[in-house]
């Protein structure tokens, strides 16, 4: 008898612990994802490519997260889960959440391109085809009537190229009015007639019709700058990629002979802004053996990224040497002044030195 009760009982949690694994929760699971050579990602034509060290893209594993994940999370280091009203907006699903974080990257590669030429002294010429759609938003008026990739050209017969344009020709309008979109979808050239709307204040107060907008672009360079990510998304991996760029389009290495890691946005004018999930990625270059890490410095209220990314290092003993920058050029800047340093005392600040009394650190460092 005993024996057929431990048997239910046994049957009886194996069947809740299935069950927990497959019943969704309202959270997302955050892991350290991976620290990926930028080398292996990007191409300047006819570039340099004798680095002696590397330029590292930390990423971060986000997952939709089981009850049975959200009660074991806590336990596996650096894991943490992030409710799902924090990275999804209003009404958007996961697959829309997706796309819009392909679209990031997009932009965050274009951006690196530009911020990468101006700071070489290089010419890049940046060609606006208009307002990308990413989404409609649930209940407003383009919502059946614009669909996800629609490229708008023009307002009322006005020429639109980007979102700040956009905004510009809603600005004065009133609640009710009718306006005239021209759009390209699918190669084919449309017009469409939609009535605005006031959003709450909450939401700006301005009058719209209910899209999530991105300025779609084309950038181009002599030479010519291949990127291939696409398997990456968000728009953090800017300063990375521009660095990567800088170092081929110019004969210095920047590297140093280290594993730099790093991660920001980057704006076209090189300016570097916060980014989520800096716990995972500074996990993550760790785990990989760099040496730095380049992190958005904390400049405005409520920003963290430099505070989170200390904290995380002294917690996991880490000899990794957090390095917050403002901009582009200050990254660089600090890079060549290490350069310098080095060049002037050779047997100081190298990664076997860097590495003195850490065990960990020597064995990577080569020393014995």
């Amino acid at each position: 008898m005993n024996r057929r009760r431990w048997g239910i009982l046994g049957l009886a949690v194996l069947l809740i612990v299935t069950a927990a694994w497959f019943i969704p929760a309202p959270y997302f699971v955050l892991r350290p994802g991976t620290a990926v050579p930028v080398l292996q990602l990007v191409d300047v034509a006819g570039g340099n490519f004798r680095e002696k060290g590397r330029f590292l893209l930390t990423t971060v594993s986000v997952s939709e997260a089981s009850a049975l994940q959200c009660l074991f999370a806590w336990m596996i280091p650096g894991s943490s889960l992030v409710p799902r009203e924090k990275l999804l907006e209003p009404g958007e699903s996961p697959d829309a959440y997706r796309l819009r974080q392909r679209e990031w990257m997009l932009l965050s590669q274009q951006n690196a391109i530009i911020a990468a030429f101006r700071h070489a002294g290089r010419p890049v010429e940046e060609i606006l085809l208009g307002v990308k759609v990413l989404r409609t938003l649930s209940g407003m008026p383009a919502e059946g009537v614009l669909a996800s990739g629609d490229r708008i050209v023009a307002l009322d017969g006005r020429p639109i190229r980007t979102v700040p344009q956009l905004l510009r020709a809603l600005k004065g309008r009133r609640e009710g009015e009718a306006i005239r979109i021209t759009l390209w979808r699918k190669g084919r050239k449309l017009e469409r007639t939609l009535s605005l709307v006031r959003f709450s204040r909450a939401e700006g107060g301005q009058v719209g019709i209910g899209i999530v907008p991105v300025t779609e672009r084309r950038v181009q360079t002599k030479p010519a700058v291949r990127i291939r990510a696409d398997h990456i998304g968000g728009p953090s991996a800017g300063l990375m990629f521009a660095l990567e760029i800088l170092n081929q389009l110019t004969p210095e290495d920047l590297t140093r002979g280290l594993k730099i890691a790093g991660t920001g946005t980057l704006s076209a004018e090189g300016e570097v802004g916060q980014i989520g999930g800096v716990e995972q990625k500074v996990m993550a270059a760790e785990r990989e053996g760099a040496d730095l890490f380049f992190v958005p410095a904390d400049v405005r209220p409520g920003d963290s990224n430099q505070s989170r990314a200390e904290a995380v290092v002294r917690k996991i003993g880490s000899r990794m040497k957090i390095v917050p920058v403002h901009s582009l050029e200050e990254a660089v800047g600090y890079l060549k002044r290490l350069g310098k340093e080095r060049a002037e005392a050779p047997n100081i600040d190298t990664p076997a030195n860097l590495a003195y009394n850490n065990p960990v650190l020597m064995a990577r460092a080569g020393a014995l």
